[in-house]
């Protein structure tokens, strides 16, 4: 881990409107990754924490402050700045993997390539090496039905990766997996925390596994509080 800031989030409020009610979800978070970090955010349920990670990985806007990813204000992007900015920066592992089911296991991995300007021999080189990193080198062919939920996760990790992005987020990489599973995934990011250096935001319930992280965030409704 190095000084230099990654992400660097300033008086981020998110507020969501209907007709009938309005729900702030964040206010006022001030938050900054330094690069290599490995940080866990927590907090009960509905606190604000998926929230949180959606807006640092472009998926989602904030209603008000500033969201600054590796010196780059995001502020002011069109939608498609904010996609390939988001492509090439940035990969997404979720607690229900999001694999496509009809697509096998190298397919899936292919797919953030997809974007980019990348022959599909480049596409298949770089995704059997991703795999091969994440233990899955035997799998390639396989169906996502065909995989235990702990290899469904190593595979989006492998897609996260592909397209070797300085930011992971994590949404409960383990909260579909037993603790066994849930330890080797566990495993495979911190390798790529330590080894690779790159920068991990991870949404968690899990007290061990937070505590094994650079640093710990907690929320409680909307508030950064620690």
């Amino acid at each position: 881990m190095d000084n230099k800031i990654m992400i660097s989030l300033n008086g981020i409020d998110k507020i969501y409107r209907t007709k009938e009610v309005e729900t702030q979800a964040l206010e006022n978070v001030n938050l900054n990754v330094k690069k290599g970090e490995f940080l866990s955010i927590m907090g009960p349920s509905g606190c604000g924490k998926s929230t949180l990670l959606n807006i640092i990985g472009l998926l989602d806007l904030p209603s008000a402050g500033t969201v600054e990813i590796d010196g780059t204000q995001t502020k002011g992007m069109s939608d498609r700045q904010l996609a390939a900015f988001r492509n090439k920066m940035i990969g997404f592992v979720f607690q229900s993997f999001h694999l496509i089911n009809s697509l096998n296991v190298i397919d899936n991995v292919e797919v953030p390539l997809l974007y980019r300007k990348i022959s599909s021999k480049e596409r298949t080189r770089l995704a059997t090496e991703v795999l091969e990193k994440v233990g899955l080198s035997h799998r390639l062919h396989h169906m996502p039905s065909e995989l235990s939920g702990g290899q469904c996760q190593r595979v989006a990790i492998a897609r996260a990766i592909i397209g070797d992005p300085e930011i992971i987020l994590a949404d409960e990489p383990t909260g579909n997996l037993d603790s066994k599973m849930g330890g080797e995934v566990m495993d495979i990011l911190h390798r790529l925390n330590k080894e690779e250096n790159r920068t991990i935001v991870m949404v968690t319930h899990n007290e061990a596994q937070a505590k094994q992280t650079s640093r710990v965030v907690r929320f409680f409704d909307g508030r950064q509080i620690v």
